[in-house]
């Protein structure tokens, strides 16, 4: 009965959009318009050549060396993997798509157990500094100070949730096959690598940036479609846009101003969005399980939105508040100091001159 339900339910939907597509065709052009732009401006500058890097690193033994500091978190997590530390530094510096594809392929090839895969995408699974840093913070809401901030607290929340989830009493205990592999020795495993070739990864970082562009494609259709349809509130179209995509989420709440931009930018963090999760799905692949995951992003939220409510006494007159004015105020004329000079003592001499003649006007 569910499974009906569950294909009726889906059916239903899909009948539902195609007559909107039809309906709506203008809505829709916009809104493939508005992903294509920002497929070309941002995600793929972004994602394809570091798709490619980040595969080539993981594949060389000997790049692992530069995120030994992380070596420590990931053991206290209880992932024992050689690749682990290199892997969480590379989701953090790449974002969510990037930790998805990259421990989607370590799980394919063994390199990882299902429990540590999901263990590295919970403390991995973020938006990357370019976005966050520069984007979020730099343009839209004009800190690039708080968007540090941004970043900062979210791999803060990460850490948070993954020390709630995993707590050693609750962690389940390995299948046997995958017991021997946890023990297995690092130079062992790291011998059982096969490098990766620099066609391979190309190969990869294409189909991955395809994945991740049809997602956002398809994420700005269904927002134009039902923003046409609904009359919403600006802040009500925020949240809309939030649980929909991460990007237009974060700029319809920076639109906003004040106090509400920042804990709006924070939700859209915390949420990722439909399209992130339809992302995170298809680059991680079908062994990857996605329950501890999901749940680790309902409590991000909270988490997130305390550690910036403890900051934001920090914040104060750094975001911008609703004004009448322009947004900035410049002066047209300033005299030099030695300009002002002299006209001050042409002032006064004019003023002297005008005085001494009603004087002797008056007194004759």
């Amino acid at each position: 009965m569910s499974k009906r339900f569950k294909s009726g339910a889906v059916a239903c939907l899909t009948v539902g959009y195609a007559i909107l597509l039809l309906a709506r065709p203008q809505a829709a052009a916009g809104g493939f318009r508005a992903g294509i732009l920002l497929c070309v401006n941002s995600v793929l500058p972004a994602l394809f050549p570091f798709f490619i890097v980040s595969a080539l690193l993981l594949s060389l033994p000997e790049c692992r060396a530069i995120s030994r500091p992380l070596l420590p978190l990931t053991r206290a997590w209880g992932i024992s993997s050689p690749s682990a530390p290199l892997l969480l530094l590379m989701s953090w510096l790449g974002g969510y798509a990037v930790c998805a594809r990259l421990t989607g392929d370590q799980l394919e090839r063994g390199q990882l157990t299902s429990d540590q895969a999901q263990r590295l995408l919970i403390l991995g699974c973020c938006s990357g500094p370019g976005f966050v840093v520069g984007c979020v913070g730099g343009l839209m809401l004009g800190s690039v100070q708080i968007g540090v901030l941004l970043y900062g607290l979210q791999l803060a929340a990460n850490l948070l949730c993954a020390a709630l989830l995993l707590l050693p009493g609750r962690r389940g205990k390995r299948p046997a096959g995958q017991a021997v592999f946890a023990h297995r020795p690092a130079e062992q495993t790291a011998a059982d690598i096969r490098p990766v070739t620099l066609p391979q990864a190309v190969g990869t970082a294409v189909d991955s940036c395809l994945a991740v562009c049809g997602c956002v494609l398809f994420a700005r259709i269904t927002l134009a479609l039902l923003e046409s349809l609904l009359p919403l509130h600006p802040q009500q179209a925020a949240y809309l846009r939030g649980a929909l995509e991460v990007t237009a989420g974060c700029d319809a709440f920076a639109a906003l101003g004040g106090r509400a931009a920042l804990w709006g930018c924070g939700f859209c963090l915390s949420v990722l969005g439909l399209s992130v999760f339809v992302q995170v799905r298809q680059l991680a692949g079908a062994k990857m399980p996605m329950g501890r995951f999901l749940l680790s992003r309902v409590m991000h939220l909270p988490a997130l939105q305390g550690l910036l409510r403890l900051c934001s006494p920090f914040l104060s007159g750094e975001l911008s508040v609703y004004s009448s004015l322009r947004q900035r105020v410049i002066v047209t004329n300033r005299l030099p100091p030695d300009a002002a000079v002299v006209l001050l003592l042409f002032l006064a001499a004019v003023l002297y001159k005008t005085g001494r003649k009603f004087y002797n006007i008056f007194v004759s």
